[in-house]
C-alpha cells in the first residue's frame, strides 16, 4: 500500500501556470529525486504535498496517520536552544524531561520519591538514548557540543535550516520532504547524510542541487518540467541515460511521422495532377468527355482520401529542444597580469580559536582555485579579505596591477526586488549580452523581465551571478555559487564560468564544480569548537 497518491495535480501562481495533471505514488522505502529548472514548482510540488498549499485540482491522498515532516528553505524562528529545539520533535520525552529540570522537582525533599520515579520512567522509555542520538546527529551535521545550548537566534540562517534538517531526520516521520538539504552542509555532512537516507526506512522526496548526493540516495526520480511530472526508475544517472533516450526516441517518431505525411502529401499532390491530365480528353475525341471526367475524379477522390487519412492520424507533437549555450566572449573582461594575487603568511582568528594561519598561495591568470573544507574552517571569511571586506590578523596579500576583483556573497541581498533580471543586467552591459548571459545560465526568457522579488532564489542567484560576469571584473571570489541553482544550471555556470579569461578563486561544496573548475584547492582546517 502506499503512503501517499497524488491523483491529477494542477496549481498556478497569478499570471503563471507551473504544472498540471501531475500524479505519482509515493511507496514505503522509496527515496524519490524530485528534479527540474528552477522555478518548474519543485518547491511548491513539496509545499502542496506537506499541506501548506491548497492545489487548483486535483487529489492527495495520504494512509491514514501519515506523519509527514518538511524541511523548507526558510530559516526557522528562534525561540529555544539548539539542542531543545531536535529534542523536542519527541513530544513525550521532551515533556518528560522538562518535568525533570523543574528546579522544585529536583530540590524539595518532599517531591524526591516523585523524582526518582520520573527518572527511571525517563529512562525506561530511551530519554537518555534519545539524547545521544541528538548529540551525534547534531555532530554529524556539523555542530560542536559546545553550540548545543546556543539559542537559535543567535545562529546564523545556515544553522538553523541544518537545525531544522535535524528536527526533520528525527521527527520519527514516515515520509520526509527535504527541500535543498545540501545547502548549508559542507562535503563530509552531506556524505554522512547520504548514508543516513540511504540506510534508513523512511521514505522521501528530496530536492537538491547536488547530483553526487542524488545518485547515492535516490532509487526513483520525479522530473518536473515545462508543467509535466514523468517519472524513471533509478537515480539522478540513470535519469539523465534515459531522458537521453527518451529524448531521442520522441525525435526519431517525430522524423518518422514528418517523413510519413510529406510521402502523404506528395503523392496526394500527385494524384491531383495525374487527374487533371486525365481529365483532358485527348484531342480530336469529342464523345466520351464524360468517361475521362469521371476517371478524373475517382484518381482526384485517392489524393482527397490520402489527405484525409493524414488529417485523421495522431498528430506526433515536435519535442522540445532547448537552444545551445553561446560562446561566450568576455570581451568587456580586461587582461591581467600573470600573476593575479599572491597571500603570504594569512592569519586569522575570532577570539581564541584561529580558522587559518601562515596560509600562503598565488593565483594565476586562467586558474580556478577552490576553497574546501567545514562549515566554520573560515572559506567565507577568507574570501571576504580577499575581496577587500576584511582584513587578516597576519600575512600580506599582493594584488596584481589592472586586476579588478568581484566577490558574489551566498544570498545576494544586494540586489533591488523591483528591477528584472534584464534591468539590473542591462545597467552594465548590452541587452542583447545581458539577454545571452542569462540564457547561457539557464534563467528561461519568461522570468527574464519579471521582478527579482517574485523569482525563486535560484533565479535570483543567477541574475546575481550575471550581473557579476558582465561587471568588467578579471577575478572572481564566488561564495557558494551553486546555492539554489538546478543541476542544469549548475552544468551551465560550470560550462559559462570554464570561459571565463581571468582568475577565479570559490568556495563551494558541490563535488561536481570542484572537479570541473579547480586547477588547485586550499584546504582550510577543521571547523570551530
Amino acid at each position: 500500500m502506499s503512503l501517499l497518491a497524488v491523483h491529477n495535480l494542477c496549481f498556478s501562481w497569478p499570471g503563471v501556470s507551473l504544472f498540471a495533471g501531475v500524479c505519482f505514488e509515493v511507496n514505503p522505502g522509496d527515496r524519490i529525486a524530485l528534479v527540474g529548472s528552477n522555478g518548474s514548482g519543485k518547491t511548491t510540488l513539496l509545499r502542496l504535498i506537506a499541506g501548506e498549499l491548497a492545489p487548483e485540482e486535483g487529489l492527495i491522498t495520504a494512509r491514514r496517520n501519515l506523519r509527514i515532516a518538511h524541511l523548507a528553505q526558510t530559516a526557522p524562528p528562534g525561540g529555544t536552544t539548539l539542542f531543545d529545539s531536535v529534542f523536542a520533535q519527541d513530544v513525550r520525552l521532551a515533556a518528560l524531561r522538562d518535568l525533570l529540570r523543574e528546579p522544585e522537582a529536583r530540590l524539595a525533599d518532599a517531591c524526591a520519591a516523585e523524582y526518582a520515579e520520573l527518572l527511571c520512567r525517563y529512562e525506561e522509555e530511551g530519554g537518555y538514548r534519545f539524547e545521544a542520538k541528538v548529540a551525534r546527529v547534531l555532530g554529524a551535521l556539523g555542530f560542536a557540543a559546545s553550540e548545543f545550548a546556543a539559542p537559535l537566534e543567535s545562529l546564523s540562517r545556515g544553522e538553523r535550516v541544518r537545525a531544522s534538517l535535524a528536527r526533520c531526520l528525527l521527527s520519527g516521520a514516515d515520509l520526509l520532504l527535504l527541500d535543498e538539504p545540501t545547502n548549508h552542509l559542507d562535503i563530509a555532512c552531506r556524505e554522512w547524510l547520504e548514508q543516513y537516507l540511504a540506510g534508513g526506512d523512511c521514505a522521501c522526496v528530496v530536492v537538491s542541487h547536488d547530483r553526487v548526493f542524488l545518485d547515492r540516495v535516490a532509487t526513483r526520480t520525479l522530473y518536473l518540467e515545462r508543467g509535466r511530472l514523468a517519472g524513471y526508475a533509478g537515480n539522478y544517472e540513470f535519469f539523465r541515460r534515459e531522458h537521453a533516450l527518451r529524448e531521442r526516441q520522441a525525435w526519431e517518431q517525430y522524423e518518422v511521422a514528418q517523413r510519413r505525411m510529406t510521402a502523404s502529401e506528395r503523392a496526394a499532390e500527385r494524384r491531383m495532377r495525374l487527374s487533371a491530365r486525365v481529365a483532358a480528353a485527348p484531342e480530336g475525341i469529342r464523345e466520351g468527355r464524360d468517361y475521362y471526367g469521371r476517371k478524373a475524379a475517382k484518381v482526384a477522390r485517392t489524393a482527397r482520401i490520402l489527405r484525409e487519412r493524414r488529417r485523421l492520424e495522431e498528430q506526433v507533437e515536435k519535442p522540445w529542444q532547448e537552444q545551445p549555450i553561446p560562446v561566450l566572449e568576455f570581451a568587456n573582461v580586461p587582461r591581467c597580469p600573470d600573476v593575479v594575487l599572491r597571500a603570504a603568511g594569512l592569519a586569522k582568528a575570532f577570539g581564541p580559536a584561529p580558522l587559518f594561519e601562515a596560509l600562503s598561495f598565488h593565483v594565476r591568470r586562467g586558474e580556478g582555485w577552490a576553497i574546501v573544507g567545514p562549515n566554520g574552517s573560515g572559506k567565507t571569511t577568507l574570501l571576504r579579505i580577499l575581496a577587500g571586506f576584511g582584513q587578516p590578523d597576519q600575512g600580506e596579500l599582493h594584488f596584481g596591477s589592472r586586476v579588478r576583483p568581484g566577490y558574489y556573497a551566498q544570498e545576494c541581498e544586494h540586489l533591488d526586488g523591483a528591477l528584472s533580471a534584464l534591468q539590473v543586467c542591462a545597467a552594465v552591459a548590452s541587452e542583447t549580452v545581458a539577454r545571452t548571459l542569462l540564457g547561457c545560465l539557464k534563467l528561461p526568457a519568461a522570468q527574464i523581465t519579471r521582478p527579482l522579488a517574485t523569482l525563486s532564489a535560484g533565479e535570483r542567484a543567477k541574475a546575481a551571478l550575471a550581473l557579476l560576469l558582465l561587471s568588467e571584473v578579471n577575478l572572481l571570489l564566488l561564495d557558494e555559487p551553486t546555492n539554489h541553482l538546478e543541476i542544469e544550471a549548475v552544468e551551465a555556470l560550470a560550462g559559462a564560468l570554464g570561459q571565463f579569461p581571468g582568475a577565479i578563486v570559490f568556495a563551494s561544496h558541490d563535488r561536481f564544480l570542484i572537479d570541473a573548475l579547480a586547477d588547485y584547492r586550499i584546504s582550510l582546517g577543521v571547523r570551530m569548537e
